[in-house]
C-alpha cells in the first residue's frame, strides 16, 4: 500500500512541472510561496498504564497538507495539517485506542548538496488533538485532549525542476494519550510532493 501511495504521489506531480516552472523562474533565486501534500506511516505510542502488558499496534497510515514561503535557497515558513492515524492496546484488563492530528508551524532549513539535492531539517511548535477511548475492568471510557508542544524533523528534499520537487521526512510531535493518563511521542515517515507557486 505504501508503495502505491508514492507512486501516485510521483505521477501527480508530473504533470504540474511544465506549467508551474515558467511562472517558478520569474520568482528571485529559491523564493516564493509553495504547498504540498504527503503520505506515508506513523507510528504512536501509547500509555497502557491499567492495562496489563498486551498486544499494540503502534503503526497506521498518514497523511498531511501544507504550504508556506521559501525566502531563499536556505530557509522557509511553513504550517499546515497532518492527521497522524490511529494506535492501539489490548491487556487482559482490556483495550484502548488513539485517533491523533495536529496543526503545525515552523521553520524549515535547506542545506544545498547540489543544484537538486538538499538535506532539510524543521523545528516548530504543533497543537494536537488526541481522541482516546477503550475499556478497563468491565468500564468503558472515551475522552478527546489537546497538547502544544514542540514539533521537528530531517529530511532530504529532490527538485524535478524549479517549480516541482519530491521530499522524503521524519518528524516527531508530542501527542496526549486521551482518557487514560500520560504523553506520548509520533513519529511519522512521509514523503511528500511540493509545488512552488
Amino acid at each position: 500500500m505504501f508503495k502505491r501511495i508514492i507512486t501516485t504521489l510521483v505521477v501527480a506531480a508530473t504533470p504540474f512541472a511544465v506549467n508551474l516552472n515558467a511562472h517558478a523562474q520569474t520568482q528571485p533565486t529559491g523564493a516564493g510561496f509553495y504547498g504540498g501534500l504527503g503520505a506515508g506511516i506513523g507510528r504512536t505510542d501509547i500509555d497502557g498504564s491499567g492495562i496489563a502488558a498486551g498486544s499494540t499496534d503502534k503503526k497506521d497510515g498518514v497523511w498531511k497538507l501544507f504550504g508556506g514561503y521559501q525566502f531563499n535557497r536556505y530557509i522557509a515558513v511553513e504550517g499546515g495539517y497532518v492527521d497522524m492515524g490511529k494506535a492501539s492496546i489490548a491487556g487482559p484488563q482490556g483495550f484502548a485506542s488513539t485517533d491523533s492530528n495536529a496543526w503545525q508551524v515552523g521553520a524549515v532549513g535547506s542545506i544545498p548538496l547540489n543544484s537538486q539535492f538538499a538535506l532539510t531539517g524543521k523545528l516548530g511548535v504543533a497543537r494536537t488533538a488526541t481522541d482516546g477511548s477503550g475499556s478497563v475492568n468491565g468500564v468503558a471510557f472515551t475522552g478527546s485532549d489537546h497538547n502544544t508542544a514542540p514539533t521537528y524533523g530531517l529530511g532530504m528534499r529532490y527538485d524535478i525542476s524549479k517549480a516541482v520537487g519530491l521530499r522524503g521526512e521524519w518528524e516527531r510531535f508530542r501527542v496526549s494519550n486521551s482518557g487514560f493518563g500520560g504523553k506520548s511521542d509520533a513519529d511519522l515517515f512521509t514523503l511528500n510532493a511540493l509545488f512552488k507557486f
